[in-house]
């Protein structure tokens, strides 16, 4: 994948596609493992004092169910050979969020929101386009929380992929500049 530095100019005419990281999937999928492990000593007999513990009883069913979830997700991620994200003139489209391009006439705001050291891209989309959206369970779940928290608009990550942060956002905003986003008309590019 071309990088995209304030150096090198990035050809928006063509579609880039970016994939899992196989190295930093591998790393996830091993935390899930371990967590779900974990979860699975407060349920199991292996300490029969956690188990009479209802407390710490119903914490290894619910972590066990959470964490057990997540790393199907992960080996389902990391065995789907599909790009992630793709980002084309037509538009931005990450799966994780929607199946759809989104684009780029219907990005009013791009921004940068940090969670626990984490960065995101947050994609403000036109209300009447995002309501044709088919986003995904997590996406819509996440939505209303991420609101909430500061992040209005759909969240984009580079985790678990072969490119970071700085590299996903300087793609995305040199697309966004070069098709006339309105994002990029009203207001700086990212906060």
């Amino acid at each position: 994948m071309p990088a995209a530095s304030s150096n090198q100019p990035v050809d928006t005419s063509r579609t880039l596609e970016l994939l899992h990281s196989p190295l930093k999937m591998f790393g996830v999928l091993v935390a899930g493992v371990l967590m779900t492990s974990l979860s699975l000593v407060f349920v199991l007999p292996v300490f029969p004092e956690l188990r009479d513990d209802p407390v710490a009883y119903a914490i290894g069913i619910v972590g066990t169910l959470f964490f057990g979830l997540c790393t199907l997700m992960i080996v389902r991620q990391w065995l789907t050979l599909e790009a992630v994200i793709t980002i084309s003139p037509a538009g931005l489209r990450d799966v994780r969020v929607a199946r759809e391009f989104i684009p780029w006439s219907a990005i009013e705001r791009l921004s940068t929101w940090t969670l626990q050291g984490q960065s995101i891209l947050v994609v403000a989309v036109a209300p009447e386009v995002e309501s044709r959206l088919t986003l995904t369970r997590t996406a819509r779940w996440t939505r209303g929380p991420n609101r909430k928290l500061g992040a209005d608009g759909l969240c984009v990550t580079a985790h678990g992929l072969k490119v970071d942060f700085a590299g996903l956002a300087a793609l995305v905003h040199a697309y966004a500049t070069t098709y006339d986003a309105p994002a990029t008309r009203a207001a700086p590019a990212a906060d």
